[in-house]
Formats: structure tokens, sequence, C-alpha cells
């Protein structure tokens, strides 16, 4: 919220501050970009250590495989989507006491000399509504590809932080209502997952910086922090000069809490059963995780699963971008969630190496965790070339291994293996993950095979030991003594791909 004494700055010297960007870069390595963001968007803790007993919930452990789908107004630039307009993000690393250090980024930073400014103010970004028009929007086609690929549920961002709501909303004034006349995307979606048989996700954020424009600070928060002498910035990137009447932002918070109230209900009871909700962070305003309780939530679908970047706790944990070290022991049921090329929305850029996804995928399997892969369409709709191609080469792999995917637990404390490993009744899985240098992702990354040898421990002796993906019986030993079984497998068997192995007890 903004001081009511501001100190002002020159605009020239703020201008440059908020947008230094690869000079800094060298700082940002040890920022943890994820963190950041969720602190800025009120995601403090997520408990899920226990979830919905409902029966219609008890789908999710199985699932396996998820999508989750960005798209927002920022598709009309094919740019990322709400975080562009706010800057500041380098500085943010630590403050900058010294003042010849400080002196020398305003002179190398000098926007007007090198042709350096915001990638866009929070002005320009929302004009973008105009201009988007998704007269190629067919949700169908994404969700027929989808299943074919293996994913079991789809989630889609109703709203994100920029705060334009895909559906024509009763509440606010930023959606489809007031610049698509009244078109709804969110209902094609749902019922394009209900004709494939994929559950229902949907993606809906508390924050809304349309809606808190007048009252909130756009500048990356640590910056702030960092550097508290620095004003408050406004739409346009540059200093308020206003101040607020405390009686104008009460009023403002209780129109705020409404229309998140009222968003929610809207989407929970206009597009009949649905099976998840996403949310992802809390309105601005006190009390923000009592705006819309998980009692009220369960009250209008009494099936559905909650995640926790609302309200705190929920019936599952989310990790982004990055899993933990180990297999974590204090969660119920989990998921993970990351972008198939590196941003959550359509941006020119090239998907990671299917082997590197499928590297993610089974190591969420071996622990439990549901993988959510992330991309998004373009302004007009339709999703790009390489999303169907790359989704055509995952149901390939999934053609041949899926039985690996679904229905799979970590394997038990009593037995330990050399690999990522599951199991599944009778039969354990052995997860072949191939290897790329200094943890790129792209094929050209890929490091050759090499021969390895397998052990699994605590096992009976196996019936058989198979390759998933065409059945061929593998050679192994099984001493009885250790109850431990090993296998050979040399590098000319493996593929650039996740090769699976099915030990049959």
């Amino acid at each position: 919220m903004l001081r009511k004494n501001v100190i002002v700055f020159s605009v020239y010297t703020l201008m440059i501050l908020v947008t230094v960007s690869n000079n800094l870069s060298a700082q940002n390595t040890k920022r943890d970009g994820v963190k950041e963001e969720h602190s800025q968007i009120g995601i403090e803790r997520q408990e899920g250590k226990e979830h919905t007993l409902h029966p219609d919930a008890q789908w999710f452990p199985d699932a396996g495989l998820g999508l989750f789908i960005h798209w927002g107004i920022s598709s009309v630039r094919a740019m990322n989507i709400s975080w562009p307009m706010i800057p500041g993000r380098p500085l943010g690393v630590t403050r900058i006491d010294n003042q010849e250090e400080r002196n020398r980024i305003i002179r190398d930073m000098d926007y007007n000399l090198n042709g350096k400014k915001p990638e866009i103010t929070p002005l320009e970004y929302w004009e973008m509504a105009k201009d988007f028009h998704p007269d190629k929007y067919n949700p169908e086609l994404w969700i027929k590809k989808a299943k074919e690929a293996g994913f079991t549920y789809v989630v889609l961002t109703t709203k994100h932080h920029e705060g334009f709501a895909l559906w024509p909303s009763a509440y606010g004034s930023f959606s489809t209502k007031n610049y698509m006349g009244g078109k709804d995307l969110v209902r094609p979606f749902v019922e394009a997952c209900r004709k494939e048989g994929l559950k229902v996700g949907l993606y809906y954020t508390g924050p809304d910086w349309y809606f808190d424009k007048d009252y909130m600070n756009f500048m990356y928060h640590r910056v702030k922090s960092l550097n508290p002498e620095l004003p408050s910035l406004g739409t346009d990137l540059k200093p308020r000069t206003n101040t607020i009447n405390p009686d104008d932002e009460k009023k403002h918070q209780a129109l705020y809490a409404q229309m998140v109230k009222g968003q929610v209900e809207e989407l929970l009871t206009n597009y009949g059963k649905i099976d998840l909700i996403w949310f992802d962070g809390k309105p601005g305003i006190p009390n923000a995780d009592k705006v819309i309780t998980q009692e009220r939530i369960r009250e209008l679908q009494p099936g559905i699963l909650i995640n926790p970047r609302m309200h705190g706790k929920g019936d599952f944990i989310t990790y982004e971008r990055r899993l933990p070290e180990s297999r974590p022991q204090d969660i119920s049921w989990a998921e993970f969630c990351n972008p198939w090329n590196g941003n959550w929305v359509y941006v020119e850029r090239p998907y990671k190496a299917l082997g590197s996804v499928l590297s993610e995928l089974v190591k969420c399997r071996a622990w439990g965790i549901n993988y959510l892969l992330g991309f998004g369409p373009m302004g007009n709709g339709s999703l790009a070339p390489e999303a169907y191609s790359n989704m055509q080469k995952l149901a390939e792999w999934m053609k041949l291994n899926k039985d690996a995917v679904y229905n799979v637990r970590p394997l038990p404390a009593t037995e330990k293996a050399s690999v990522l490993a599951s199991v599944q009744g009778n039969k354990r899985y052995l997860y072949l993950v191939p290897t790329f240098k200094d943890n790129r992702s792209s094929d050209k990354d890929l490091l050759p095979n090499e021969d390895i040898v397998v052990t699994l421990t605590g096992i009976t002796k196996p019936r058989k030991v198979v390759f998933q993906s065409n059945g061929e019986k593998l050679k192994f030993q099984f001493s009885k003594e250790k109850s431990e079984m090993t296998i050979a497998i040399p590098a000319t068997q493996r593929s650039n791909l996740v090769d699976v192995i099915a030990v049959y007890l």
C-alpha cells in the first residue's frame, strides 16, 4: 500500500534503477525467483499432510500426468504473463549501499543512451485486452491431443495476476464481458475435458493487479524492502504522488474481497462438476485467506480438490520448477508443475527435450507425485505446431510405457534400487534416465549412454525382467542371501528417452 509521505525521486533516476537487467545477471545466480514471486503474491506456507476423503477426489494420487495451460492477454504479444509489468527484479538481490556502485549502475543502464526501458508498463499491458481476439480457439483439439499424449487432467488459468478473467464475470470490469462481447472461454474448455474424460481443473489467483491498480506498488517487492527510501510506482511506472484516504482504502478492500469470493463462486457454480481448483496466491487485503473458505468451496463442490496456495493448507502440496533434493516424507499428496519450454505461456523459444521431461515425470512417479506439465496457446487461441509435435512424441512413449506412470507407488521402505523405481502390485518399475551436460535439457546437450549395472534389493527372486517398451527379456542375477537382483545393461540397449525395466516378482 502507499506510504502517506512520499519521498520524491527523480523519475529519470528511478526508471534507470528499476529497469536494471543484464548487467546484474551474475548477481542473480543465488536468487530463488519462484520463492520471491510466491512471497510477493502471499504464498507463505503450504501444508498437505491430510487430504479430502470424498470418493470423487480419490483419483488424484493415480493421475500421474496433468497439463497446465496458461493463457491470458499477454499472448497478444507472446510475452510472459503478468510479471513483465512488475520491474526491478535484478535489484531485488541485495541492497546497493555503495554510492559509486549506484552511480555506475545509473551510468551503464541509462535507458536514454542505451535504448533500455521497462519491458512494458501496466497500462500498456492491459491495453492488450483490446487486441485479444482468439478466433481460432479450439479446446476440443487441445484436449483430444492431450488425452492421446497421456494427460489425465488439465488445469486452465481462468484469471492470472494480470486481472483479466476468461469468462464474462459479473464482478469487476476486466473480463470477456467488457472486451469480447460476453464470450465465455472457460465453458468450451470444461466441455472439451468432459467429452474426452479428463478431469477438470480451474486456476484462479487471488492477486488482481488490475483491480488493485490504484493502491498497489508496481515495483518488484524485494527492491522496496531492500531500498525502502524508493517511492511506490503507479500504473505508468512513475512515482506515485497521491496519498490514500483510509476510508477509501477500506471500501476498496471490501469490494476486492467481494469480487474474489464472487468470481470463485461463479467458477464453481456455472460449469457443473469441477474436479480441482488451483489457487495461486492471496488478494492483497487483510484476512485474505478467509475471503472464501474451503468449507464454502466444498459446499459448492463436495468432491473438489483444493491446493494450498490460498489458505496455507490443502489436499496436496504444489512444487514449482524445482523438486526437493530427496523424496518428501511428511506429505500426503503432491504435485510438481514445470513449463515445457521454460515459460508458462506461449513464447517463441524451443521446448525442452522429451528425455528431460520424461526424466522429471518418472522422478515424480517414483516419489508418489503427479507431474503438471505446462505450456500455453497463442493469441489467436490455437496451440503452436511445436506443442502438437511434442505431444505426439510423448504419446508414442506413453503408448509403450504408460503402465509405469499410472497407479504406481514409491518402493516400500524394505526395498531399495540404484535407480528411480516404483511399485505396482507384484511388479517393480526401474527407470533409466538420460544424462544431460551442465543440467541443460536440449537434445544437443545429451551425453552418450554408458554401460550400467542396476540393483534392486529387499525382494524375492524375480520371475522375469523385461524392457517395458518391447517386452524383450533381460538376463539378471539374484542373490538369495542378499535378497538382491542385479542387471547389466549395455549402452547399446538404451535410448535417448527414459527406458523402463519391468521386474515381475
